[in-house]
């Protein structure tokens, strides 16, 4: 019996492993995104951005998904659920991508942050999961966090904050989502579906502001498709390893190459008011996930 139990025991710590590994990967490719956008974004619109990545990321995918179970099992699912994932996606790419026009990278960061946050209040009604004492205070305190790295006047936010505290609340549904599709449907398909709403409305908005892209452009675009396709791919995975509680707060690693990056190419420091609401930020959402019940 104790043998039985110790392999039980050794299995879910494995597990975990592999979900926290799989969410620091899909943060490293979330950071290429983060990078690639914001090199981007003073010569092409948001929706451009969106739809080029799409475009690239796409085919990826699909060859991911042939290879693995077929293209067949694209045709397995929910067609509700699947819909609704993709105008997550949508609302995440849209939010954040727009919002890195205005803001620094760091302090963007430091705002989708509240993800994790979110996520546990999120988690009662569509997971079931209980929020203690501890939890809640950890949300109180990550949502201090927030409020000192905008210092709001008022109710005058600027926009670019805005969307990416809207998209910060698209990407902690589509986690909940993955959490609650994990048994059912396939990590590359999961992946798969998070494309085609973004493919579709990037198109369609970008129409009358299209740019044609030129040389080293087509690299950055490239480097979000597949840095996307790493992001969703292992976020889904990190999800289906472990519980969001365990394994959302990885998506702080991101942090490191934020930081690096925006100082390396754009010469950012960001004010002591974006470490000290984020670090809140960060230890709010640390309590709130990992605190038992």
């Amino acid at each position: 019996m104790s043998d039985v139990n110790t392999t039980a025991v050794e299995e879910r710590q494995t597990r975990l492993a592999l979900g926290a590994i799989c969410m620091c990967v899909a943060m490293l490719g979330g950071t290429s995104i983060d990078i690639s956008v914001k090199a981007l974004a003073d010569t092409y619109t948001t929706p451009q951005i969106v739809f080029l990545r799409s475009v690239i990321a796409l085919p990826l995918i699909l060859a991911i998904v042939y290879q693995q179970m077929g293209l067949g099992s694209l045709l397995k699912v929910t067609p509700g659920w699947q819909l609704w994932r993709g105008i997550l996606t949508a609302g995440a790419n849209f939010g954040f991508f727009y919002g890195l026009i205005y803001v620094e990278l760091v302090t963007a960061l430091m705002l989708a942050y509240i993800g994790p946050v979110l996520i546990v209040l999120l988690a009662r009604p569509l997971l079931g999961e209980h929020i203690s004492a501890t939890r809640m205070l950890g949300v109180l305190i990550g949502f201090g966090g927030v409020l000192f790295v905008i210092q709001p006047d008022g109710f005058d936010i600027a926009p670019g904050i805005l969307a990416i505290l809207g998209s910060a609340v698209c990407w902690a549904l589509l986690s909940i989502s993955n959490r609650q599709l994990s048994t059912r449907v396939s990590t590359p398909v999961l992946t798969f579906y998070t494309y085609p709403v973004s493919l579709v409305l990037g198109a369609w908005l970008s129409i009358d502001t299209w740019v044609t892209p030129i040389g080293w452009d087509w690299a950055l675009f490239t480097v979000a498709a597949v840095g996307s396709v790493i992001a969703h791919g292992f976020a889904a995975l990190a999800y289906k390893y472990a519980a969001a509680g365990v394994v959302a707060p990885f998506e702080y690693t991101a942090l490191i190459w934020i930081t690096l990056a925006g100082y390396i190419f754009w010469g950012e420091v960001p004010a002591w008011t974006v470490w000290v609401g984020g670090t809140a930020v960060i230890i709010g959402g640390y309590l709130a996930l990992r605190s038992r019940g």
